[in-house]
């Protein structure tokens, strides 16, 4: 199993993962809490992922139903590439206090079902993220 140590737990208590994207560092919030990964619609408007996507109805992070576009980026982590969908939304109200108060811009979040599928395990105690061998 490959140990990646994970960011942001000691300095704002939340699991952080870089990857990259398209040349670019970005970093992911691991949200157990959510079923689907959330990409922010300024990072999708950067690469120009929107247009001729789909929509779908999700619940938002402040809880409201919205309609929201669905991406697929395909992005990197220790050499392996993942491709994953991603609800686009407009995340500066839910994490501008985190880039706010620690200088960390969060891009989106991976949810526990693509984690799930990736067979990925968080171990907090050692704050690092297990990816299969």
């Amino acid at each position: 199993m490959n140990k990646i140590p994970i960011i942001g737990l000691p300095q704002i208590g939340l699991p952080l993962l870089i990857v990259k994207a398209q040349a670019k560092n970005l970093c992911f919030l691991l949200d157990t809490g959510s079923n689907i990964n959330v990409l922010d619609k300024r990072v999708a408007e950067f690469f120009q992922l929107l247009g001729g996507t789909v929509q779908q109805q999700q619940f938002g992070i402040d809880g409201t139903l919205q309609t929201t576009d669905v991406v697929k980026l395909t992005f990197s982590l220790e050499e392996r590439e993942y491709k994953a969908d991603f609800s686009v939304m407009d995340l500066s109200s839910a994490f501008g206090k985190v880039e706010e108060e620690s200088g960390i811009q969060i891009h989106g979040l991976l949810g526990c079902s693509f984690m799930e599928q990736q067979k990925w395990v968080l171990d907090f105690e050692n704050l690092t993220l297990c990816l299969p061998s």
